[in-house]
This record gives structure tokens, sequence and C-alpha cells, in this order.
């Protein structure tokens, strides 16, 4: 195994635990579409997959209800819920470190770009990027294999020809990458259930900063 050419990160479950914010934000916004009484084992499943998605395809609500739901959640995750976060251990120093180097970092996320960069912004983590892959504020490119094809055309690299490695805490993120030949990771210290990131066949699962850390730069 080799030094990747390209490390796609994920956000939310990989680089910060963003978990309270995004629980106390969706707490108060599902009440608008009739999901206010949702156990938090259902709540949790929200995190990951894109939030149409969980409301359309899994929660059966239309568009319209989407809508509210976005304007009442926005309201108060784009006010602070979005900065209730802790950077997982380990994962400042990694990242300072592949930016250091001659590896292209990349975040790709299900979030809209704007919030994904305020939050990197507060961490402290924003310069060390080479660019910021993610969702519109219209909820377009939300699906994972899009959002890392946009990620790899933008750092200058073909998707036919890139030695990329993606790392994710959900099916979603190792399903992306894999559906364009890529190098998986699954980081087990996010939000993923139990034997999950194994059922989506990631490449290699972590369960420290420091186990990725010898994944992107082998000895």
């Amino acid at each position: 195994m080799s030094t990747p050419d390209v490390v796609l990160l994920d956000l939310d479950g990989t680089v910060v635990d963003s978990y309270p914010g995004i629980y106390r934000c969706l707490r108060f916004a599902l009440p608008s579409v009739g999901l206010g009484d949702i156990t938090d084992e259902q709540l949790r499943a929200f995190l990951g997959p894109p939030l149409k998605y969980s409301l359309m395809e899994v929660h059966g609500k239309t568009e319209e209800q989407v809508a509210e739901f976005l304007r009442v959640y926005r309201s108060v995750y784009f006010g602070d819920g979005e900065y209730e976060f802790e950077v997982f251990p380990g994962m400042s120093e990694l990242i300072a470190d592949i930016a250091a180097s001659n590896v292209i970092l990349s975040l790709a996320t299900a979030k809209p770009i704007p919030s994904a960069t305020r939050v990197l912004t507060q961490a402290g983590l924003l310069q060390h990027f080479d660019f910021i892959a993610g969702s519109e504020m219209d909820l377009s490119r939300q699906d994972k294999p899009s959002i890392i094809a946009y990620a790899i055309e933008h750092v200058g690299r073909d998707l036919t020809n890139v030695h990329a490695m993606m790392v994710g805490d959900r099916k979603e993120d190792i399903a992306g990458a894999k559906a364009h030949g890529l190098r998986t990771v699954g980081a087990t210290w996010g939000y993923a259930e139990p034997g999950e990131l194994a059922s989506a066949d990631a490449d290699y699962l972590v369960s420290t900063a420091d186990e990725l850390r010898a994944l992107i730069f082998p000895s």
C-alpha cells in the first residue's frame, strides 16, 4: 500500500463530532413536519444520509414538507447549532500533517459548502484543505458519488486515473467512493450503526486518527 495522491474526508462524524448541535436542531425542526415523536435511534439515522433522502424516502415527506423543515432547521442550525461540535481526537494534527505533505486534501461532505466552510473555519482547519466539496443550498449535489466526483475534478485530477482514498463514517461514504473505484476507509468513531461499515465493505476500518495516519503515510 502506498500514500494516496488525494485524501477525501467526510466532515460530520469523521472530522468533527457535530451530533450535539445537529440533535438539538433536528429536535426543534422535526415537529414542523409531524416527526416530533421519533426516537433518538431514528433521529441518529439522520446523520450521514442527505436530509432530503431521510425525510422523503424514509419518512415519506413531500417536497413542500422538506422545504418547510429546512426553513425551520436552518433558522437554528445556521444561527449557532453548526458551532456545537468538537474535533475528534488527533484529527487536527493529522489534517495539518496531510496539508504539509504532497497529498491533496479535500473535504467531501453532504453538508452545504457555506456551512462546511464555517465549521472548518471555527475549527481552525480551513487553511489545510485544498478544496471543499459539498452540496449546494438548494440541496443539489447531495449524493456522495456526485460530491466525490466534484472534489476530484476540482483538485485537477481524473477519476479514471487517480490514487485517492475516501475516509468516512457512514455507508454512504463507502458506497460513494466505491462507485468510482476508490479506496475506502471507515472511521468507526463516527455515527455508523454497529457492523454498518463492515457490511458496506470498506477496504479498511480505523478506530483512531493514528490508525488512519498509518494508512495515509505507510512506513
